[in-house]
């Protein structure tokens, strides 16, 4: 398992690609939040938090975790290193642990210098005023579990498509779908009943409420919950390739 994370570390790492993608997704955040005259500014915002950052990296998660993860079985499909992978004396949980591990880490590796958005808005802030830490720590909850929820469905669609293209474009349409799409269905409702049910089979509903500061049980138990189905159908496309 460990192998095979440390293997996708030293391809993102050993060549460019890795830091072209790390590069684009920290200047967007960075003209968003700091440069660009947009709702999302932090100096346009009427308060002293980081809320535009966690409002507009869904969207940026959306594309970047498809990116990164659209090699992950695709590549080894192309290169006829599947069959290998398949046949060694792994189980289906280390290959997929594996691969999850990995790319997680290089995705860990590409948000921890969002940190230091921290310590700006922090030293602008008067003296009197400080970042509220429980929302801030919250938030980033929120931004682990889409991550991860995010990750483990774009590692399903690499298992399923051999070509990258193909892999990065569908796992990037099911991670907005499975963000944005049922909100919009839940609108369509006038009962209260079908209207909180829908709403909160998309991730939008409880990655919000981990946002706002609050931590409720219910959205640790969705996160946890539709990675471990994900989790499972992972497996079962690594078993019937075993076959």
């Amino acid at each position: 398992m460990y192998s095979i994370a440390l293997r996708e570390l030293r391809f993102y790492f050993g060549n460019i690609s890795g830091y072209i993608l790390l590069i684009i997704y920290l200047s967007i955040n960075t003209l968003l939040l700091w440069f660009f005259d947009s709702p999302y500014n932090v100096l346009n915002f009427n308060f002293g938090d980081l809320s535009p950052f966690f409002l507009i990296n869904p969207f940026l998660l959306c594309l970047l975790i498809p990116a990164l993860s659209m090699r992950s079985f695709s590549q080894e499909k192309v290169n006829g290193t599947i069959e290998i992978l398949m046949t060694k004396p792994l189980k289906p949980i280390d290959i997929f642990a594996g691969k999850f591990l990995g790319i997680g880490f290089i995705l860990l590796i590409t948000i921890a210098p969002t940190l230091f958005n921290i310590i700006a808005l922090s030293s602008l802030l008067d003296l009197q005023s400080n970042l509220d830490l429980g929302k801030l720590i919250s938030s980033y909850v929120g931004l682990f579990f889409l991550s991860t929820l995010f990750l483990s469905l774009s590692i399903c669609c690499s298992l399923v498509f051999k070509n990258q293209i193909a892999s990065f474009l569908t796992s990037t349409l099911f991670c907005y779908v499975q963000y944005f799409l049922f909100d919009l269905i839940a609108n369509y409702f006038s009962n209260p009943y079908l209207y909180d049910l829908i709403i909160n089979l998309g991730a939008k509903t409880h990655y919000d409420n981990l946002i706002s500061g609050i931590i409720q049980v219910n959205d640790l138990i969705y996160f946890i919950g539709i990675n471990f189905v994900l989790f499972a159908f992972g497996l079962a496309l690594i078993k019937k390739g075993q076959d």
